[in-house]
């Protein structure tokens, strides 16, 4: 039902707004205390609120460096700073009329859903444009009732993911224009910005790729789409790049989108470009064109940085490999997540893609081509998804609009059914399409709680509530296990060896071996990263993980009250959760176990 439609329309943006408001609302009630505590839950949003107070407090905005990150010499992190500069520009707006802290905690709130009004009205407009005024709605609930979507887009999630949502809708967008020309370089400018921001996208601007040159390959007159794609793609990705990171850092990083890439990149569009002035070639040899482009940049991206060759975490060594990294649920495939999460995955994304096979099947001319391409684009999406779970989102962008069709289709088919059993049931498929896990949820709700197998740890880890106490130490170095970095950093003014975060590869390193290690062993490692403090939570799960791992280690003695004598205890509020032992110079006596006020 495709139409020729303006850009935007009123009623477009009145359907859109009035979900956004509804949703916004309903997500800022429930997320209150954290908005009002400030409490970032995530490792990334953390730090990322740390990259703008460093911001705004003046470090370059070409230097990417976290200086309270294995100081002295700090940890140069692989973020972008496209994504700060909405969170600086909404505090610059803000300050003056609020205040500081008042100016950060609105903008915590308000870039986000910012964010969110962005992916409502692009997959809104793509339903608008391509099934009908009807399925805007449809469209933007499949999107927020997604579990990849939801948790991306709401209060305090100021980091990168977001706004990848909203380039991968821009793009799709793009490849929706009837002007093949303008649709491709929408779609390259938005994948290139995407790619900026994270490498993640990197797949899925490949995929866009693929299926432009296949639009090429079967039709030797349509080489503007692919074309344009791929110029815009590195013309854009080069402009953010030195708009972004200048030329300080020119090293061939395999975590971000470095020369090498951008190298690659102009490879390809050069190679496709010369194709083009081939004029009509066979469908032979425009494949074997299409193939050698693509593979000419491939090589040059590893003849500079061969070490890509073995994926973007080539800096971690084996036990940060397998303590950490293997340990991330959002990294792993989706067959390792628990059953709702799978459901939550599996269901919304086969019932799209089902959706995307029908459009396909019951469209012609201009229609049928743009569903069979969307259709390798969903399969693409879930194939990503399955292989890496915090691609779900991208998933769930991409089966939206499809859904839309599906489920405003099974509205009318309810309304005109005379039977209550048939609208029972296309009711209860709809529900189980946006609300898979439902059943699970009710059932773990209604069962008995069940004790845990594990060892007994406490639940509580509250480092704000520990932080007025910190606060009044010495601004110094804290030995503390990776998962409390982030919220050291924002919450106290001292430095840690590590986070969550790849860059700071020796940090990892030297933190888990710590707390595997034999208390002297642990000793020269706390000694020789200058560390002060160390503080533990005995309840965080990696806490868990090392004391599973080495019964007798450092982490297994801390948390069983054995601290060695090069520790003294400090008090901590009992709330928070946290133990505190201050590093002796050698030598010195220590006194008793941890202090509790």
């Amino acid at each position: 039902m495709e139409r020729r439609r303006p850009p935007l329309s009123v009623d477009l943006l009145k359907r859109v707004g009035l979900v956004w408001l509804l949703v916004s609302a309903f997500l800022v009630a429930v997320r209150w205390p954290d908005i009002a505590a400030m409490r970032l839950t995530d490792s990334d949003d953390n730090l990322r609120l740390v990259q703008l107070r460093d911001l705004l407090a003046g470090q370059s905005w070409f230097d990417l460096h976290q200086y309270r990150i294995s100081p002295p010499d700090g940890v140069l992190m692989h973020w972008s700073r496209l994504v700060d500069l909405p969170l600086l520009l909404v505090y610059a707006v803000l300050a003056p009329l609020l205040g500081g802290h008042a100016a950060e905690q609105a903008t915590v709130v308000i870039v986000p859903l910012l964010t969110l009004g962005a992916a409502l009205l692009l997959v809104g407009r793509l339903a608008w444009r391509m099934v009908g005024e009807d399925a805007v709605f449809y469209a933007c609930g499949a999107l927020v009732l997604s579990l990849g979507a939801l948790v991306q887009l709401q209060p305090l999630r100021i980091d990168h993911h977001g706004w990848q949502i909203v380039c991968l809708l821009a793009a799709l967008n793009g490849l929706a224009a009837r002007d093949e020309r303008t649709g491709g370089r929408v779609a390259g400018v938005a994948m290139g910005l995407g790619m900026t921001i994270s490498l993640e996208l990197l797949p899925l601007a490949a995929l866009i790729g693929g299926v432009a040159a296949l639009r090429w390959l079967r039709d030797p007159k349509a080489p503007a789409l692919c074309l344009s794609y791929v110029r815009a793609l590195a013309v854009s990705a080069a402009i953010a790049f030195l708009a972004t990171r200048g030329l300080a850092d020119l090293a061939g990083h395999c975590d971000t989108l470095s020369m090498p890439y951008l190298a690659g990149l102009v490879v390809i569009a050069a190679g496709l470009s010369l194709l083009a002035l081939a004029g009509n070639l066979p469908a032979p040899a425009r494949a074997l064109g299409l193939a050698g482009a693509a593979a000419a940049g491939l090589g040059v991206v590893l003849a500079i940085a061969p070490q890509c060759s073995r994926g973007p975490f080539v800096m971690l060594d084996p036990l940060v490999q397998q303590y950490w990294y293997a340990n991330v649920g959002e990294g792993m495939p989706a067959w390792r997540q628990d059953g709702r999460t799978l459901l939550r995955l599996l269901v919304p994304s086969l019932a799209g893609l089902w959706a995307a096979w029908q459009l396909w099947q019951g469209s012609a001319g201009w229609l049928r081509r743009f569903w069979g391409e969307y259709l390798l684009l969903v399969l693409g999406g879930i194939a990503l998804a399955l292989l890496v779970s915090r691609s779900a989102a991208f998933a769930a962008a991409l089966v939206a609009v499809p859904l839309s069709w599906l489920l405003y289709n099974w509205r009318r088919r309810a309304l005109n059914a005379r039977k209550r059993r048939e609208k029972a049931a296309l009711a209860t498929m709809a529900l189980v399409i946006l609300l898979p896990d439902a059943p699970l949820g009710v059932a773990r709700i209604a069962s008995p709680a069940r004790a845990s197998s594990g060892p007994a740890v406490q639940e509580v880890c509250d480092v704000p509530a520990a932080a007025t106490a910190l606060r009044r130490l010495p601004a110094s170095t804290i030995f503390a296990p990776i998962d409390s970095g982030p919220l050291l950093l924002v919450h106290t003014p001292h430095s840690v060896v590590a986070t969550a975060h790849h860059r700071a590869a020796q940090g990892l390193h030297d933190t888990i071996a710590a707390f595997l290690a034999a208390p002297s062993e642990a000793e020269a490692i706390v000694r020789k990263r200058g560390a002060r403090y160390v503080l533990i939570c005995p309840g965080l799960v990696e806490a868990g993980i090392y004391r599973r791992a080495a019964p007798g280690g450092f982490m297994a003695r801390l948390v069983a009250g054995q601290a060695p004598s090069w520790l003294r205890p400090m008090p901590l509020p009992r709330e928070s959760g946290a133990l505190l032992w201050e590093v002796l110079p050698p030598g010195q006596p220590a006194g008793a176990g941890p202090v509790r006020p």
